[in-house]
């Protein structure tokens, strides 16, 4: 029988938002609540749980979504138990998200989700907080967790789809000015904060705006950047080193696999093949 345990996390960069991973076979929750916004998944076996007098599976595939204050419970009904990953949002953060949203109130309107997409989302944005602890990595952080935190209550929620509407536009100057930034200065560590404030719109409006202009979030856009100016530096004979840190990788290991992830290469093999 597998050792049951639970293990809790906080990333620096979001101090108040709660993680955890569970690893139970025998072990199971009594019937309780929460004071935070409690999302979910399992990654192996399955999890039976009783929600306002109904009872629910979750699976891999699925995801748990339960509002604060609402009374359930959990236990293993597979052979060799399940493993959890569970985020606890403040009731504060999900209230900003509604102001975002025009909406005096956010809430899940059911507490099971079948999408495996999203499911394999929440799981990178899990892991991704759990392990990444790099101050430099902020606005990756930030960015990965407001476009989910968005998709996930702009389509799960009690909001009306038709009411999410900013008053708030990022002009096309806007987005130029932003992109300039980027590729003059691509080894400087961006935060969503700064960058939204110098444009008048909220972080959560200025992620929207820019993903639905350039089809990818600021972070994803800037690491790109950073990529492409790596590489035509290796191609000048610039060292590994050097060219990781100027370019804003402040750790080769992350340079050397975000190099492979976008070219299939690594940086060293690269630079072989074309000096």
């Amino acid at each position: 029988m597998r050792q049951e345990k639970i293990e809790y996390w906080h990333n620096p960069v979001l101090p108040n938002i709660e993680l955890s991973s569970a690893n139970v076979e025998q072990f199971a929750f009594e019937r309780h609540i929460h004071l935070d916004y409690h999302i979910g998944i399992v990654t192996s076996g399955c999890q039976q749980y009783q929600h306002k007098g109904k009872q629910y599976l979750l699976a891999p595939g699925f995801i748990s979504t339960l509002n604060p204050d609402e009374a359930h419970n959990g236990e293993n009904i597979t052979l060799g138990g399940y493993q959890s990953h569970v985020m606890a949002l403040p009731v504060d953060y999900v209230n900003d998200i509604s102001r975002e949203m025009n909406q005096s109130e956010t809430f899940f309107n059911a507490p099971l989700i079948n999408n495996p997409t999203l499911s394999r989302a929440f799981l990178h944005l899990h892991k991704l907080l759990t392990t990444e602890q790099d101050g430099s990595a902020q606005l990756h952080i930030e960015t990965t967790m407001i476009a989910f935190i968005t998709e996930l209550f702009m389509h799960h929620s009690g909001i009306p789809i038709q009411q999410h509407i900013s008053t708030k536009q990022l002009s096309t100057q806007q987005l130029s000015y932003i992109k300039t930034l980027f590729h003059d200065e691509p080894g400087q560590p961006f935060q969503l904060d700064d960058l939204a404030q110098q444009l008048d719109l909220s972080k959560f409006q200025f992620l929207r705006q820019f993903k639905q202009s350039m089809g990818m979030t600021p972070h994803a856009y800037l690491k790109r950047v950073r990529l492409e100016y790596a590489k035509k530096a290796l191609m000048k004979g610039g060292n590994l080193s050097d060219v990781a840190y100027q370019v804003g990788f402040f750790d080769q290991s992350h340079f050397n696999k975000a190099f492979k992830n976008a070219y299939l290469i690594t940086p060293s093999h690269f630079q072989r093949r074309v000096l």
